[in-house]
């Protein structure tokens, strides 16, 4: 059975991807992956370019490379490396956080920024490809390169080039529950490995309706730094320091608290509504817990998988009109929509006022307020990205 990556061996592999934004010399790649260098070409390797923005602020910039194994435990295999954004390319912006849907991979909705990302890499990728015959090849990605490598891998696998098995840290969502839903039985959960740090505001946007992988299924939850959204737990020396030499088996091994039950969304709401509760401004365990919430309430509004292409100024509308419905349908659902509404406000530092009438804008006000300031925060992580 083919090895997978050692999480210390894909860790310093995304990390590597950094040194080439700018370099041509893959000798800079493989400096940074240590561990990695020794069963695989990294000197050898080739770099991958991408466009990021558009028109005058459209760039072409290293994003990352492809190695072959040597002669060991992963000889005859392929790597592929995806890097993320960072701050001295203020335009990568125009392509991180749109939120756009386009038609991916096997058709379903994925984010907009990413896809177009894959677009200009696959080619590069299947042409370095061309005549070696991979038993299996490992896609690797941090941040924003995690979301593309996602992208990647589901074409790789679809093309049915070779084997996939991905590895992403710190990675934002790259598509919809159902694309989520697809690539997790088309890759296999036992071939993906995400790692996040629970304090790390990048791995929660997109909100809803887009997804993680494996879908519904254990990741590696690292603990990070305090309690808080940190910006410094997105950075790649972070992770590094969080896996250490443990295997992927040792870091899943402790999972976080989950709301798996309407109900239970619902009495978690309850609490984190209550003026006198315990504070929860810009806590991560807090923003994690409404946006699990938020998918309770919106299934128990009778919404199922699958979506159409959704643009980013229909995203909010589309659930606000989905929320509104539901709190004219039923009591239990106003009444959660009510709570929730209220643990956003004290999320963000606010206080609901009293009698306060939920409207459909008032939702979409709302829900604003919170993905724009997840966004916010999330872009402060990655603006601190070497």
């Amino acid at each position: 059975m083919p090895l997978e990556l050692t999480p210390k061996q894909a860790g310093e592999i995304a990390d590597s991807t950094y040194a080439l934004r700018l370099s041509n010399n893959m000798i800079d790649a493989a400096v940074g992956a240590v561990s990695a260098r020794d069963d695989f070409g990294i000197a050898d390797g080739q770099r991958l370019t991408g466009v990021t923005g558009a028109g005058p602020v459209s760039r072409t910039t290293g994003f990352g490379y492809v190695a072959f194994g040597k002669p060991g435990p992963h000889q005859g295999e392929c790597l592929v490396a995806i890097r993320g954004t960072e701050k001295s390319s203020a335009h990568d912006w125009l392509t991180n956080f749109r939120m756009a849907g386009a038609q991916g991979p096997g058709g379903y909705t994925v984010h907009a920024g990413f896809w177009n990302l894959a677009l200009d890499l696959l080619p590069q990728i299947q042409q370095i490809l061309r005549g070696h015959n991979p038993s299996l090849i490992h896609v690797v990605g941090h941040s924003l390169g995690g979301a593309t490598a996602t992208l990647v891998a589901d074409a790789l696998q679809r093309g049915s080039i070779a084997g996939v098995k991905l590895y992403t840290f710190g990675a934002p969502r790259a598509g919809v529950e159902h694309h989520a839903s697809e690539l997790t039985r088309n890759l296999g959960r036992h071939n993906i490995f995400r790692a996040y740090h629970h304090t790390d505001p990048v791995p929660m946007v997109p909100v809803f309706p887009y997804a993680h992988i494996p879908y519904q299924e254990e990741a590696c939850w690292l603990r990070g730094h305090g309690t808080l959204l940190s910006v410094d737990d997105h950075l790649m020396p972070a992770y590094l320091s969080s896996v250490g030499d443990r295997t992927w088996g040792e870091l899943r091994s402790v999972q976080p608290p989950r709301l798996d039950t309407f109900e239970a969304a619902d009495r978690w709401l309850a609490a984190a509504a209550r003026v006198d509760g315990l504070p929860i401004i810009l806590s991560a365990n807090a923003l994690r817990l409404i946006l699990w919430a938020l998918r309770w309430i919106l299934r128990k509004a009778g919404e199922v998988m699958g979506y159409a292409l959704l643009g980013g100024a229909t995203i909010i509308d589309y659930l606000a009109r989905l929320l509104y419905r539901g709190v004219l349908q039923s009591i239990a659902i106003a009444r959660a929509v009510e709570n929730m509404i209220a643990a956003i406000f004290r999320f963000t530092g606010r206080t609901l006022a009293t009698g306060t009438r939920i409207t459909e804008a008032f939702i979409q006000y709302v829900l604003e307020l919170l993905f724009r300031m997840a966004a916010a925060v999330a872009i402060r992580a990655i603006n601190q990205l070497p």
